[in-house]
């Protein structure tokens, strides 16, 4: 955390340069948090009070992004130890590879994405709650069509 500015990448530079790329779509997928907390229940920055960000909503104009995020601005990115991932990279991987996809049409969207990943009962936030001591993570996603197909396979 000394050398954030040596090591991290602005959000705001990330977004603003977004919409400089000239494409047909474009999905970001952050599996970060911005608590200033650890997965082990201690913090960035020793001895201090955790920074728990405001982070600016991602919300864009542009109807080509779809961010997702693998945990609201006040939350922790929990870990899946077993799994050898972080939680949210775990669940995302197996929502692409198929299991996000409850119609069987082989096609998964990026609102089915977000249905599998946030999951209450079976992907995230059941998981971070039950591995981690009640610890509550809250993925997001933020699109101007939900309803667009993400992969076929």
């Amino acid at each position: 955390p000394v050398m954030m500015d040596l090591t991290a990448y602005p959000l705001d530079v990330l977004y603003g340069n977004l919409p400089k790329i000239e494409a047909k779509r474009m999905t970001v997928v952050i599996d970060a948090c911005f608590s200033g907390g650890t997965n082990t229940g201690k913090w960035l920055v020793p001895n201090a009070s955790p920074a728990l960000l405001k982070i600016k909503n991602p919300i864009t104009t542009q109807n080509n992004l779809t961010i997702f995020t693998s945990a609201e601005n006040n939350q922790v990115s929990s870990w899946y130890p077993e799994k050898h991932h972080s939680m949210f990279t775990y669940f995302f991987l197996k929502a692409v590879t198929g299991d996000a996809d409850f119609d069987k049409n082989k096609q998964i969207t990026f609102q089915e994405i977000y249905d599998f990943v946030a999951n209450r009962a079976e992907g995230v936030p059941y998981y971070a709650k039950r591995l981690h001591g009640g610890r509550t993570q809250t993925p997001t996603m933020h699109a101007a069509n939900k309803d667009a197909v993400f992969v076929n396979y």
